[in-house]
């Protein structure tokens, strides 16, 4: 006995039908392609963010006070490049009810660390002078 034929049909998929399913699965593929590519370069900026941090963090814990950092204002440490900028500025400094007092001598310090000449990451902070006014 043969299997029956409805109306004289043959079941299955048509081209056209396959055709449209492999184009709906090949966008989808490509936004997965793109977000894990996207994924990945994030997670390699976040470690080179990480890595620079560490080292502004370094650099300023080295110096405790404003000339420390004159001594030496670039520097190369395993691939990655800094530069130091200290800029004196008076902070003047102000009590309520009492006389005022004579401005401080302070120094705002930015420090700027670099991979292959692209900047990662700019700090700004203040470092007193050693010496009193």
């Amino acid at each position: 006995m043969t299997a029956p034929r409805t109306q004289g049909r043959v079941r299955g998929f048509s081209l056209l039908e396959a055709l449209v399913a492999m184009a709906i699965a090949s966008i989808a593929f490509a936004a997965l392609y793109r977000t894990v590519g996207q994924s990945s370069k994030t997670a390699v900026d976040v470690d080179a963010r990480v890595q620079a941090a560490m080292l502004a963090s370094s650099v300023l814990a080295s110096a405790t006070f404003a000339e420390d950092l004159l001594k030496q204002p670039a520097g190369d440490a395993h691939g990655w490049q800094w530069s130091v900028r200290v800029a004196p500025v008076q902070v003047p400094v102000t009590e309520q009810g009492h006389d005022p007092i004579p401005a401080l001598r302070a120094a705002a310090v930015q420090i700027e660390v670099a991979r292959d000449g692209r900047n990662v990451l700019t700090w700004s902070t203040w470092k007193p002078y050693r010496s009193a006014p």
